[in-house]
């Protein structure tokens, strides 16, 4: 554990240079897309790109240090046990797996099991979020000539921001949740029979949740859908606006990207609620929060089809700032509503 610990110490060291970095950029970003977005002409335009692209490389660089964190936690630390104990637990285990859908791997003495922790757990997966959007960001403001548009985009970038640095920051208490279950695991010597709970009480989390493959596909593809949806969001409040053409078609494809995505990390999610949960999960808060924004992004989609029609512009903007706001529904859901999604 005292390894682990320094690691983390490290880790929340440099986060916090990271993470001042990103403020800094932000204000800066911030104070930009105010400018331009009162003004009629756009002005610091390759100093703001510059902005943007050197937010982008930090993000990228705070990813790169979640996942070297992530790594040592691999290498650090393993679930061992006794060899008189593994062999007595795999007895068990195979009478368990004997009775269940989904099995438990036997345990091999000279290869305990670790854990293998996403990068997109607890705060951090709001940090893979904002830098997907951020990268996006950069993306709109090198493609598109609308001034005020891209200012928009960075005024909500640099708020995603301030919302990592005051309320979600992943570096400041790097994983809670993820040591506070370990914590019993270090306490004091423990009898054999306390070892075997402790065990039991973590290897099943780290099987079907940790180290789960679906763990790796599920979570980033909702939040790259997340940071196309809120593209398309921006988008949408142009086009109540002015009926820009340009700005609708920019919003369109975002949306059809982050639909795919949507679509796509759903369907996904199905096979691991299985494992994890069995069959009665169908009901969770969040699943049907999901489905809603699913349903109403797919009238977004179908709507747009007639966008040449009377009024079906106006629609399709107000289906489209909808979308983003059964998608922050959704997020809360997680924090207001039990069930096997709720965080808190």
């Amino acid at each position: 554990m005292e390894t682990i610990l320094t690691t983390a110490t490290t880790f929340s060291y440099v986060g916090k240079y990271l993470m001042l970095a990103l403020m800094f950029l932000a204000f800066l970003m911030g104070v930009s897309g105010a400018v331009n977005a009162l003004r009629s002409r756009p002005i610091w335009e390759r100093l703001t790109g510059i902005f943007i692209l050197v937010m982008n490389l930090v993000f990228l660089f705070g990813f790169l240090w979640i996942c070297w964190f992530h790594y040592q936690i691999y290498c650090d630390f393993a679930l061992e046990l006794p060899a008189d104990l593994v062999s007595w637990l795999n007895k068990r285990l195979t009478v368990m797996n004997s009775r269940a859908a989904y099995a438990f791997p036997l345990l091999d003495p000279a290869n305990p099991p670790r854990f293998a922790v996403p990068v997109w757990i607890e705060n951090e997966k709001y940090y893979f979020w904002f830098m997907c959007y951020a990268i996006m960001t950069l993306v709109v403001y090198r493609q598109n000539k609308n001034h005020r548009l891209n200012a928009a985009l960075q005024l909500l970038l640099a708020g995603h921001v301030a919302i990592l640095f005051f309320a979600a920051d992943p570096f400041k208490l790097p994983l809670p949740k993820f040591f506070a279950e370990l914590g019993p695991w270090f306490e004091s010597e423990h009898s054999p029979m306390e070892q075997i709970k402790h065990f039991m009480g973590l290897y099943p989390r780290m099987i079907f949740y940790y180290n789960n493959p679906y763990m790796w596909l599920h979570p980033p593809l909702l939040f790259l859908a997340y940071a196309c949806i809120t593209i398309t969001f921006v988008t949408s409040v142009f086009m109540l606006v002015r009926q820009d053409l340009s700005v609708e078609v920019l919003g369109y494809d975002y949306a059809k990207m982050g639909y795919f995505l949507l679509t796509l990390g759903m369907l996904l999610g199905y096979p691991w609620a299985l494992q994890s949960w069995g069959p009665n999960w169908w009901w969770d808060p969040k699943i049907c929060s999901s489905i809603m924004m699913w349903a109403i992004f797919t009238t977004y989609l179908h709507a747009r089809i007639h966008i040449r029609k009377s009024s079906m512009w106006y629609f399709c903007s107000a289906l489209g700032i909808l979308c983003y706001l059964s998608m922050i529904f959704t997020l809360l859901t997680s924090y207001y509503f039990p069930g096997e999604h709720t965080l808190q």
